[in-house]
């Protein structure tokens, strides 16, 4: 009989979820409408590879245990304010395209406010009402540039050890 030949007015598509019990929305945005009463893990950790790891383990190794520097400082200031505003819109799910915040200090994308204002004129997050008052985000704006160079020159950086390592030179600096 042989192989059958698949139908071609139907398209199947196959999604695998390798972690079904973390919450979808949590892990996304940082926000999940049910609140406490969700039964999956509220959890936003991304681990890292074991190349990653090492990689880390060997720069922080050969650094000088001594000060910090106040750049380190700033960016991990940063990135704790950054830890309690979700890293995407939680309208849209997606990343901020001209971030705004409103009067109760909840973040959204522009759009994604105001068409949401024209259903509703409550707050997408707490419900409070926003009175149209939306102002820019400047400050979120320039904190996530700063966080998206740094995770590109990591990005850079990981790729240069990478290949540096498959070719079997090592590059001293």
């Amino acid at each position: 009989m042989g192989p059958v030949k698949a139908p071609t007015n139907i398209r199947q598509v196959v999604t695998v979820d390798f972690a079904p019990d973390v919450c979808k929305d949590y892990k996304q945005t940082g926000f999940c409408g049910f609140g406490d009463t969700c039964k999956f893990l509220h959890a936003r950790e991304d681990y890292k590879q074991g190349w990653q790891l090492d990689r880390d383990w060997e720069v922080s190794s050969k650094k000088k245990q001594g000060g910090k520097d106040a750049s380190k400082d700033d960016e991990e200031d940063d990135d704790k304010e950054l830890a309690n505003i979700p890293f995407k819109c939680v309208i849209c799910k997606g990343d901020y395209k001209v971030p705004i915040v409103t009067k109760c200090g909840h973040y959204f994308c522009e759009k994604c406010a105001l068409m949401r204002y024209r259903k509703t004129p409550s707050c997408a997050i707490c419900g409070a009402g926003t009175n149209g008052i939306f102002n820019t985000a400047k400050n979120l704006q320039k904190k996530l540039d700063k966080k998206r160079e740094r995770e590109e020159a990591k990005k850079e950086e990981g790729e240069e050890g990478e290949q540096a390592g498959a070719s079997g030179i090592t590059i001293e600096e």
